[in-house]
């Protein structure tokens, strides 16, 4: 089928993991600089079709940002579904993850390809990545991502892009605690960068190298250690908004799990926590998460997921 003859479509992605700020402070005009991976799952789904009587379905919580899309694009003649979608406010992009596909699947009912190129001037125009690119990068080009600096005038601006090693699994834990800050709230905060300390911003850019060389070479350990001390960096910069270098209320199973010797990372500002390990060792850490969580008397979801190395697709329908 043609392009032009098509009638519908479905864009098929992932959830973005943010691993944190390789850099932050008051320089113009790229005040942060972040730095994370695309994982198969959750997953996103989103279908759109050509229709006379235009129709809205999917997650109340996702509902809006795919309305706001709709409204900036000004498309009128389109039913859109989001199938599925990560949980909003959660620390996995849903909201940029879900507004990008949408604007995806409008795009290729034009008969118009998402490269992207195209994804960045999308990006710029529906107001992501004004903060961190990296949920628009990952969605392009998938595996590990990070970003130029934000903000720019042009819109995410790729630095770096390394696939993760197949081998690799994320174990990611959901544990049932308040949702991470409102946009309106990040925005709040993000809008005027403060200068990071000296300490915080040493950790912020060593972890970071780190991090990419371990990724880059299959080199597990190095990554892990990398991911720690871009988050012990980052964490420190934020603390006087979180209670810590994690958020208050995931403090303790991320000492539980440091007890153990597994590393954990927060996403973006939360709940979701997650580690690293290899296809065969992956699930034991999973055991291990599980039984903390229950332990601290708290409920949630532990997921074992592979890295998505490539970025949304459109399938025509």
């Amino acid at each position: 089928m043609g392009v032009d003859a098509v009638c519908s479509v479905r864009v098929v992605g992932g959830s973005r993991l943010h691993a944190g700020f390789y850099y932050a402070g008051k320089g113009r005009p790229y005040s942060w600089g972040g730095a994370g991976f695309y994982v198969s799952e959750p997953r996103l789904i989103v279908e759109a079709r050509r229709c006379e009587s235009p129709r809205l379905r999917g997650p109340e919580e996702h509902l809006a940002a795919a309305r706001e899309v709709l409204k900036i694009m000004s498309v009128s003649r389109a039913c859109v579904d989001v199938v599925s979608a990560p949980p909003r406010h959660a620390g996995l992009g849903s909201t940029t993850q879900v507004m990008l596909a949408v604007a995806c699947a409008l795009e290729a009912l034009k008969g118009s390809k998402c490269t992207p190129e195209r994804v960045r001037s999308l990006a710029l125009a529906l107001g992501r990545g004004k903060v961190s690119g990296v949920g628009t990068l990952a969605f392009s080009y998938g595996g590990f991502v990070a970003d130029a600096g934000s903000p720019d005038p042009e819109g995410p601006r790729l630095l770096l892009r390394h696939p993760v090693p197949e081998e690799w699994r994320f174990v990611i834990a959901l544990p049932d605690l308040p949702r991470g800050v409102s946009e309106e709230a990040e925005h709040s905060i993000l809008s005027r960068p403060w200068d990071p300390p000296r300490a915080a911003a040493e950790m912020m850019a060593r972890g970071f190298l780190r991090l990419s060389v371990g990724v880059a070479r299959g080199d597990l350990q190095e990554a892990l250690e990398g991911l720690k001390e871009l988050q012990t960096g980052t964490g420190l910069y934020f603390s006087k908004y979180q209670g810590g270098s994690f958020r208050r209320d995931l403090q303790l199973i991320v000492a539980e799990a440091w007890r153990d010797g597994m590393i954990l990372a927060q996403s973006s500002w939360g709940p979701a926590l997650y580690t690293i390990n290899t296809v065969d060792d992956a699930p034991g850490d999973a055991s291990l998460l599980r039984h903390i969580i229950r332990g601290l008397g708290l409920r949630g979801e532990v997921y074992v997921v592979e890295p998505l190395n490539t970025g949304a697709r459109v399938d025509f329908m």
